[in-house]
């Protein structure tokens, strides 16, 4: 009962609203009485759990957006076209809590490729990977997703990005790198939520919104239902956020209800890229070098105390690995925001690092950190307001003994 009222309420305000300035009271009156006897007859609250799962599916659309992109790749896929569905996001999407072959991220892909495929035509590309948020997804995106030639492009950080402007700018930067791509690829967005509730939607739903992209929300899927007791969060989970497998099977429904809408959905017209950013897009084509990947836009002269090694973390095999010694890791950049990548760990054995740019001391970088666990962390250094030449030297904390200190990589942005 609680539910039909608040839903009669909803719309008796809505009724109200549309109807204002346009009608006497007598006249309002008789209407809102009408519209209320049609919605008494046309709403149905849910009863049996099967309409509570339907209720739950549909509320993971959150909006379809402008669908012409996504519509366009999958009649590319009908005619029998190679189509590549790439997926970037933290654990979640790598599978962490089910497996490479049950996670959400491979079963939406196996219900696009056996709906609107034509056998072997569509391909996938999973570049999850546990741990990162869009910080890092934005300057690994070059590398692990646009290098596929994507045709659609889901995205997944709600759980892993923290709120402040550097995520905000981060999440973006990589949706707009994806959305200016020549071969104009779709992109979607995916809202996860952990067991305490937490989720970046709020901000992300702000960014999909002002690019008018299809988003899915499994937090709102799935909330009402621990709350009000219709599942529990060990039924979804076996731990604090990762899906189960049975919770990977609901993101791909999700998934796959989204593509069905988007499919079955009047035309929207062609997509138009906004003028101008929500946020910002500070970080939008970062360039990433690795020990194992050259980048022309970062070139490292001298390696100093440091060596590459085939010894990094999940995501960067390889690593500058610190030696002993003083002497300083040289590159050069002409950006003006640069990154460090590094591995991090809750570990007295981890070591620290200095850098150096244009001769100036700008950060101390202590890679034993509470919240580390051995995976790849991105810490930006510097944002100018202007593109600049950089010189930047790592150099090895004074005193740093046997520490181990891994640089995964370095990246920067060229963007005014």
């Amino acid at each position: 009962m609680k539910r039909r009222i608040g839903i009669t309420a909803v719309l008796i305000s809505a009724l109200l609203l549309s109807s204002c300035g346009k009608a006497d009271n007598g006249a309002a009156e008789n209407l809102q009485t009408e519209e209320v006897q049609s919605v008494s007859e046309t709403t149905k609250v849910p009863e049996t759990p099967e309409e509570f799962h339907k209720a739950m599916v549909d509320r993971s659309l959150y909006s379809l957006g402008n669908t012409s992109r996504l519509k366009a790749k999958m009649e590319q896929a009908r005619t029998g076209e190679k189509t590549t569905i790439a997926y970037i996001g933290g654990s979640i999407t790598e599978g962490v809590g089910a497996s490479a072959d049950s996670c959400y991220a491979r079963l939406s892909y196996e219900f696009f490729r056996d709906t609107y495929g034509t056998g072997d035509n569509v391909e996938y590309v999973n570049a999850g990977l546990s741990g990162t948020p869009s910080n890092l997804g934005v300057l690994r995106l070059e590398r692990d997703v646009l290098s596929f030639d994507p045709d659609i492009v889901f995205v997944e950080f709600a759980v892993n990005d923290s709120q402040d402007d550097i995520a905000k700018e981060s999440y973006e930067s990589l949706m707009r790198t994806v959305l200016e791509q020549d071969n104009t690829p779709a992109v979607v967005l995916i809202f996860n939520v952990i067991e305490s509730g937490y989720t970046a939607q709020a901000h992300m739903k702000e960014i999909g919104e002002h690019y008018d992209l299809p988003m899915v929300s499994a937090a709102d899927a799935l909330t009402p239902e621990f709350e009000e007791g219709r599942m529990t969060w060990k039924e979804y989970s076996n731990d604090q956020s990762h899906p189960n497998t049975e919770g990977h099977k609901f993101l791909c429904e999700f998934i796959a209800n989204l593509l069905t809408s988007a499919e079955n959905a009047p035309d929207s017209g062609e997509y138009t890229l906004p003028n101008m950013s929500k946020f910002g897009t500070a970080y939008k084509n970062a360039a990433l070098t690795t020990p194992e990947m050259e980048n022309e836009r970062i070139t490292v002269s001298e390696t100093g105390s440091f060596e590459a090694v085939q010894s990094g973390t999940s995501g960067f095999p390889c690593s500058w690995k610190y030696k002993g010694g003083s002497k300083p890791l040289k590159l050069k950049t002409t950006a003006n925001s640069f990154f460090v990548v590094y591995k991090r760990n809750n570990s007295d054995t981890m070591g620290s690092f200095d850098v150096y740019v244009n001769g100036a001391k700008l950060k101390t970088i202590d890679t034993n950190q509470s919240d580390g666990w051995g995976e790849a962390f991105s810490q930006q250094v510097i944002k100018f307001q202007t593109v600049k030449d950089m010189d930047i030297e790592i150099v090895p904390s004074k005193n740093n003994g046997d520490k181990t200190i891994e640089i995964l990589g370095f990246a920067s942005a060229a963007n005014e």
